[in-house]
């Protein structure tokens, strides 16, 4: 990378970073306020959070599509077909989530009851949450393709700052409740939907062609492209928030929040790595559409290095200082968990940066490659997580819980042996398709006369 490139990059993501930890801080902060739920509650709320989470994988692949096409778009008519596929989308998705709503409603008693959910409400909120988490990542990618990160930036600013807001307001007002938490969540994701939707500039259809965009979208291209894009995404964010799912499942309720609030600041961890990897990931897309080399990953993957090391050193200095910060004093006995969950996430944030890299390099079919570690990880969780449940039987149980964090690590790190061995194949893929091109085009001068 030239001088300007590293300037640039380093300008975007440093303000993509200054959005992030502005909307993750205040998103961090509302715990403040959640704190005051009943325990019980609160480690619902966390699980709900990180249901989010895996509600929105495929709008992990929707988001690269759209910054993939955004960044390779040509002309006026790629606007309108991308304007015709979001609205096509946008309406099998509203479509399946009244079916999903039917079946929560159907199931109720029995979801709430398996989650240790106070009400049924508190899952309603969230799935009607997902909906906008779905949507949102796709007017994202566009404004991420066409490297628009002024505005990419401010939305997810407000993402986390009117759910701070929210918070304060309705749990100050109301009662400290999951189902306000959820509320807040919700008006967040609307908020930051409406700014992307409103900057993404891209044309406007007219009612009369809302239905017709269905029947008018290339549904087995976008297949193709979407599911590998979301399944590589997803498998990161899947690593990183399944564990929370399994405490909740099978864990003492009354400790699950002590695990939630741990689990918090080291799963900050990725989203601070997440301002480079969107810079990164459009960058990388022009540099193979136009097949100029380029450092960025590398780059890249120096800057996650050292802010892994910072937050690794922090986490062991002052491991009490992020809970002192956001709880009250009752939550400091998850201190000791702390610098363990940073470091088990370190491994997961420098495998974000491969998976990315690979997927804007449009061999997205070398991802399927990546969900043999994710499927045995769950699997090892759920083998696990009630063995380590019932060292918790008689109350907070430091080693037992370490030994859960212990287990995410190994599983991180395999992953990210993983996705090196993978970005060793590509290369080795890409290394092999230039020289057969190089031999096409400059033949040996004994097969040069024959010709």
């Amino acid at each position: 990378m030239s001088k300007d490139s590293k300037a640039s990059f380093l300008r975007q993501s440093g303000w993509m970073a200054i959005a992030t930890a502005v909307g993750g801080g205040a998103s961090f902060a509302a715990h403040i306020f959640a704190k005051d739920m009943p325990k019980d509650e609160y480690g619902g709320f966390t699980a709900m959070l990180q249901l989010l989470n895996l509600i929105a994988i495929p709008a992990i692949g929707l988001q690269a599509v759209f910054a993939v096409k955004a960044a390779q778009r040509k002309t006026e008519a790629d606007d309108f077909r991308m304007a015709r596929e979001q609205w096509a989308l946008t309406l099998v998705v509203l479509a399946v989530t009244v079916l999903v709503f039917i079946a929560a409603w159907v199931k109720g008693d029995a979801l709430v009851a398996a989650l240790n959910l106070s009400s049924w409400w508190v899952l309603a909120l969230t799935l009607g949450a997902g909906v906008f988490a779905l949507l949102m990542p796709m007017m994202f990618g566009v404004l991420q393709g066409r490297q628009n990160f002024l505005w990419l930036g401010w939305a997810l600013l407000s993402l986390g700052v009117l759910r701070l807001a929210a918070m304060a307001g309705l749990i100050r007002l109301h009662e400290a409740s999951a189902i306000d938490g959820m509320i807040a969540v919700g008006l967040g994701y609307v908020l930051a939907f409406g700014i992307a939707l409103n900057t993404a500039n891209l044309p406007r259809l007219e009612p009369a062609e809302w239905m017709a965009s269905v029947m008018r979208v290339d549904w087995r291209d976008l297949a193709k492209r979407f599911l590998p894009l979301s399944i590589g995404g997803g498998t990161v964010i899947f690593m990183m928030s399944v564990d929370m799912v399994v405490v909740q499942r099978y864990f003492d309720k009354e400790q699950t929040g002590f695990y939630a609030a741990a689990g918090m600041i080291g799963r900050a961890l990725i989203f601070f790595v997440g301002p480079m990897v969107a810079v990164m990931f459009p960058k990388v897309v022009k540099s193979h559409a136009e097949q100029k080399p380029t450092d960025v990953l590398r780059f890249t993957l120096l800057l996650t290095a050292g802010l892994c090391t910072v937050a690794i050193a922090l986490g062991i200095l002052v491991p009490d200082l992020p809970l002192r910060m956001v709880y009250d004093d009752s939550f400091l006995k998850a201190a000791p968990i702390v610098p363990w969950f940073i470091a088990a996430m370190a491994p997961l944030a420098l495998a974000a940066v491969l998976v990315n890299n690979i997927l804007a390099r449009c061999k997205s079919k070398n991802v399927y490659l990546l969900l043999g570690v994710p499927v045995i990880y769950a699997g090892l969780l759920c083998y696990a997580g009630p063995q380590i449940a019932e060292q918790t039987s008689d109350g907070f149980n430091v080693a037992a819980h370490i030994s859960m964090v212990g287990l995410i690590g190994m599983g991180n790190l395999c992953f990210l042996a993983s996705t090196v061995i993978l970005t060793w194949v590509v290369n080795q893929e890409e290394k092999l398709l230039l020289a057969q091109e190089q031999a096409t085009e400059n033949p040996p001068p004994d097969e040069a006369e024959a010709r």
